[in-house]
């Protein structure tokens, strides 16, 4: 059925509408491609961005994170949020442009190293959730719509039903570190009901860490032994 919707309408890149070497299952043109700021060099706890002439086999971590480690165990990224990724995500949520959410996936599910989901023995996957009302006004989680592809491709499951956010905080956005770890304190509660030790965060971006390292506390506090983050994209420090 894919094969004869392609014949009769072709696909064609979602960002420049070229019909021409596009990447298999994403739906993007490899030009496009690389364009996106790959996250080749980043700090093995946090996931923030290092500079290139940083070397990576001996630098695993930050100094903020040697310093004052987060609440979470690691984060892997695959790309930097910057342009042209930042305009798709912000599509993307701000936006509804759904057709956007499997190349996204499958963006995450191609640069994701196999020592990572192959050593993966997670419980279950957490999709970061939204409160209730900006559910309703958005009319869906972005981290969901993520995760799903995801979670099928690894054969992970997805419990979206033990953690709740039941603080409804004003957007992160234009906070500073500070003030988002405020804005997001005691935004979640969660119900180990099914005894978890080992979880996965998924998040569409990773700005400051605020939110999932509150996240993360929270899983922690309920008796999770390890928590780990992957999100499609991570800010630079500002």
């Amino acid at each position: 059925m894919n094969r004869l919707l392609d014949f009769f309408f072709p696909p064609h890149c979602l960002l420049c509408g070229s019909g021409h070497s596009l990447l298999p299952g994403i739906y993007i043109c490899q030009a496009c491609f690389y364009d996106f700021p790959v996250n080749s060099h980043s700090c093995k706890r946090c996931g923030i961005p290092l500079k290139e002439s940083i070397d990576p086999v001996n630098v695993l971590m930050c100094g903020q994170c040697l310093a004052t480690p987060p609440s979470f165990d690691s984060c892997w990224a695959p790309f930097i949020y910057a342009q042209p990724l930042e305009w798709v995500i912000r599509r993307f949520k701000f936006n509804a442009s759904l057709a956007f959410a499997p190349m996204l996936s499958n963006l995450m599910i191609q640069q994701m190293p196999s020592s990572l989901h192959h050593g993966c023995q997670a419980d279950a996957i957490i999709p970061m959730p939204l409160h209730n009302k900006r559910l309703k006004q958005r009319g869906f989680n972005q981290s969901l719509l993520l995760a799903k592809p995801i979670a099928k491709a690894f054969g992970l499951r997805i419990d979206r039903g033990c953690c709740q956010r039941v603080k409804d905080t004003a957007h992160q956005t234009g906070k500073n570190a500070r003030q988002r770890q405020q804005n997001i304190k005691g935004a979640f509660s969660f119900n180990n009901i099914n005894n978890y030790q080992h979880l996965v965060i998924i998040d569409d971006v990773v700005t400051t860490g605020a939110s999932v390292a509150e996240l993360s506390r929270t899983l922690k506090l309920s008796g999770v032994s390890r928590v780990d983050v992957w999100s499609l994209a991570r800010a630079e420090k500002n």
